[in-house]
């Protein structure tokens, strides 16, 4: 403060010397300058002029003599150094008439060469006592900046200029076997440099990672520039194979760029993963029904036999051939067409139908005839299966006054059949013939007898059907814990004889039907599994201090089952070392229940959480637990993740403008103002600038990267060419956290004046009084006064603002 008012005072001194030279001057003509005109100053601005810059030259003359001067025009001649644009060389003063001691400009717009001779000559012509007269005098550019003063850079080692790029996005992305899954990227330069030429090479880990490829969009990716907290996407769409295991796949990424000078960067890497969900199962082809036309046949006759076939998996069955065994010239032959088959593919659940022509022989006695269907076929990664499935044709006896048992109704379970559950198979037996059929042993038996084993007595006895007249029978049978998920096979062997074939063979119906036995845990799953197929957020990233509403699918995945009792339960296992847990639900508990679930079906739930406002800005996983039962009762239990990104929000908040009250026209006017980051976050590519219809002095101010809990200070000038309102806006913009561009406008006003006119001298005042003491009561002095103490003042702060400023951008780069 003592500095300030002592510099105050040594320029009231020097300023209240200037009347008594001036008057000392004029008491003695004889002492006058020779020259009429003098110099009295020339402002050529205050920032260095390098070759080939503009500039403007403002000079000021001031009238030197005694005598009016009038017409005063001023020429610049040729300089080696300096070229007039877009004007004349010879300019009038303004004002061109000027009485003694009084002053007047002249300006020209120049354009400096870069030579080493910063002088420019000029010549002043005017006209005193009707005389005309000139005079030539040279004025000195000394901001002009010769190539021999220009500083020299020093040498940058451009290598060390490295940009740096992080994956930011989720690392872990689910998926579903069979299905395309994409895997958005976030790539962010978290360095201060630019990146460019980015190549990203992805690359997918040999052996079991055969389960995973590429889309025809290919394995690499390119981004041609990444500026410095900038962030780029990309997206690779990966097709999971239906066999792939369930597991996290590593997906390997390389990326390859340079900085923007050049040079290369080294080679990084890094790892996202694709977790796999499976619900499918391997193919199956089972023989739903077997279709006998007709079904009694008579020997030497035609019949067609057709078979339903259903894939039970859920992956394509392929290639698929089927073909007849046990055909012979003493019983069956093909009528017509192959042995063989072909089904190019069966896709899980599918079903299709084909068919044989059979032709008998002649020589078939009555009785039941086996064949056999079997099936050959692949899985989509070529693995190879076999099957085949036994079916009996029943052939008329020549006789036909002979007895003739056939199966009708028959009933055995068409839906899966879990381990310890009991199952029944029914027909009716029925005797179509002429005659009574007598000594009937029928036998229902399983081909896996430790598998399945019968719970009431496998064969039965009747003693006689007559003719047109039917007898109904019931057979009970277990599935154990030896069973495997597969199709088991039960025969029915029914024996008889009639009065024609006593003592002889007796005449042998048998008839099969599938039994479809489930064991939990194997390929074939069963098991209903209950997963989030898919979650969104409104607003898409969680803002800090703020709810959100979070939009969850639960999905079936089984077919065939439904779950039920479900009980869900969010656990958010982070918390924030001021507030605790990062999401709290609102208006509800963490824990919600849903009644049922259908096979393959879907419920959305929608519950409103609130993120605590010190979470920081990143990822979170909130856990789903799982608690469910099937339709028997059964419970199960499961687990799924959920990723919440956070960002915190971004406050800029923006001090009071600081604008003087008087302001004349070409006046410089200071705008000043403190701007702080009231956030958590830092703000990025923070800048400051004026907008409005006037010129600027250091109108723009780049902060760079403004960290929380920081404040700066903007000071800037606006320097208006017309009175009256001037309306102008200070724009703040920065980046946050998420990317977003955000821009806060500061509008302002102020009036400005002309500039007040120089006093000659007051109306009661003699030029020849003693101007020291008249001159303290001048208008004319306090404004000269203010204005240079204001300017001194402003040089200074502004030279220490200025040097703060660089210093903090060169720490910035």
């Amino acid at each position: 403060m003592k500095r300030k008012f002592s510099f105050l005072l040594i320029m009231i001194l020097i300023l209240a010397q200037i009347p008594s030279i001036s008057l000392a001057n004029n008491s003695t003509p004889n002492t006058i300058n020779e020259r009429d005109i003098i110099i009295s100053s020339v402002d050529t601005g205050s920032k260095n002029i390098y070759e080939g810059e503009k500039f403007k030259a403002t000079i000021t003359l001031e009238n030197n003599s005694n005598a009016d001067l009038e017409d005063i025009t001023v020429m610049v001649e040729k300089s080696s150094s300096f070229i007039l644009v877009g004007t004349g060389s010879k300019k009038n003063a303004n004002p061109n008439s000027l009485k003694p001691s009084e002053k007047a400009t002249v300006e020209f717009d120049l354009s400096y060469t870069g030579g080493e001779d910063i002088q420019i000559p000029i010549t002043i012509y005017y006209k005193k006592d009707t005389n005309n007269s000139s005079l030539s005098d040279y004025i000195g550019v000394n901001n002009a900046m010769p190539k021999s003063k220009e500083p020299k850079p020093e040498p940058i080692d451009t290598t060390k200029l490295i940009p740096k790029l992080s994956i930011v996005s989720s690392k872990s992305i689910q998926g579903e076997a069979g299905q395309y899954v994409s895997v958005p990227i976030s790539i962010k330069n978290t360095s201060q440099y630019t990146a460019t030429d980015i190549t990203i090479t992805s690359e997918l880990d040999s052996g079991d990672n055969s389960y995973l490829s590429f889309d025809d969009s290919g394995y690499s990716n390119n981004i041609s520039r990444i500026r410095r907290g900038k962030t780029e996407d990309i997206d690779l769409k990966i097709y999971i194979d239906p066999q792939a295991q369930e597991k996290s796949y590593p997906i390997k990424l390389h990326f390859q760029y340079y900085n923007e000078h050049g040079d290369p960067a080294p080679v990084s890497s890094d790892v996202v993963y694709v977790k796999v969900s499976n619900n499918n199962t391997l193919p199956i082809l089972s023989v739903n029904k077997v279709d006998i036309t007709p079904q009694t046949i008579e020997a030497g006759k035609k019949t067609t036999v057709g078979f339903e076939i259903e894939n039970k998996g859920s992956i394509d069955a392929k290639d698929i051939k089927l073909s007849l065994d046990g055909l012979s010239g003493d019983t069956f032959i093909l009528a017509s067409g192959a042995n063989n088959k072909y089904i190019n593919k069966l896709k899980g659940g599918q079903k299709s139908y084909i068919y044989f022509e059979l032709q008998s022989s002649n020589k078939l006695a009555g009785g039941s005839y086996g064949l056999e269907l079997k099936l050959n076929y692949k899985d989509m990664k070529n693995q190879p299966y076999e099957d085949s499935n036994k079916f009996f044709l029943t052939v008329a006896s020549k006789e036909g006054k002979a007895s003739n048992i056939i199966i009708e109704n028959l009933t055995y379970p068409e839906n899966e059949v879990s381990l310890n559950k009991d199952f029944n198979i029914g027909f009716k037996l029925k005797n179509i013939g002429k005659m009574d059929a007598k000594n009937i042993k029928v036998t229902v038996e399983s081909s896996e007898p430790n598998a399945v084993v019968p719970k009431t007595a496998s064969i039965k006895k009747i003693n006689s059907i007559a003719p047109g007249k039917s007898q109904n029978l019931s057979f009970s049978f277990l599935a154990t814990k030896d069973a495997t998920t597969r199709n088991y096979p039960i025969n029915i062997t029914v024996e008889y004889e009639d009065e024609l074939n006593a003592g002889k063979e007796k005449y042998t119906l048998t008839q099969y039907v599938g039994v479809y036995v489930v064991k939990p845990g194997e390929e074939i799953k069963t098991t209903p599994k209950l997963i989030i197929d898919k979650y969104s957020f409104e607003p898409a990233l969680a803002k800090a201090g703020e709810n959100f509403t979070m939009n969850l699918s639960f999905f079936n995945t089984n077919a065939k089952k439904a779950v039920k009792n479900i009980k869900i339960s969010l656990v958010v296992d982070e918390k924030t070392e001021e507030t605790g847990n990062v999401f709290t639900p609102v208006g509800s508990s963490n824990t919600f229940y849903i009644d049922s679930i259908p096979p393959k079906g879907r419920v959305e739930k929608t519950i409103t959480m609130f993120t605590v406002p010190d979470a920081k800005a990143k990822s979170y996983n909130i856990t789903a637990n799982f608690e469910y039962e099937d339709s028997k009762g059964e419970q199960y239990t499961a687990t799924e993740l959920i990723g919440v990104p956070v960002v915190q929000q971004s406050k800029l908040e923006v001090g009071e403008l600081n604008i003087p009250t008087e302001n004349y026209v070409g006046q410089p006017i200071p705008i000043m103002v403190d701007f702080y980051n009231m956030g958590k976050v830092t703000l990025y590519n923070t800048m400051v600038n004026i907008e409005g219809d006037f010129q600027t002095e250091n109108g723009n101010y780049y902060v760079g990267n403004f960290e929380s809990g920081n404040s700066e200070t903007f000071e800037g000038t606006i320097i208006p060419d017309a009175p009256g309102e001037i309306n102008g806006t200070l724009v703040f913009s920065y980046d946050d956290t998420s990317g977003e561009h955000v821009e806060i406008r500061k509008d302002f006003k102020l009036n400005v004046e002309d500039a007040p006119p120089m006093d000659e001298f007051p109306d009661d005042m003699n030029p020849d009084m003693n101007k020291s003491k008249g001159i303290l009561k001048s208008k004319k002095f306090w404004i000269i006064l203010v204005l240079i103490v204001g300017g001194g003042i402003g040089g200074i702060k502004f030279y220490k603002n200025r040097k703060k400023k660089k210093e903090g951008m060169a720490l910035d780069e």
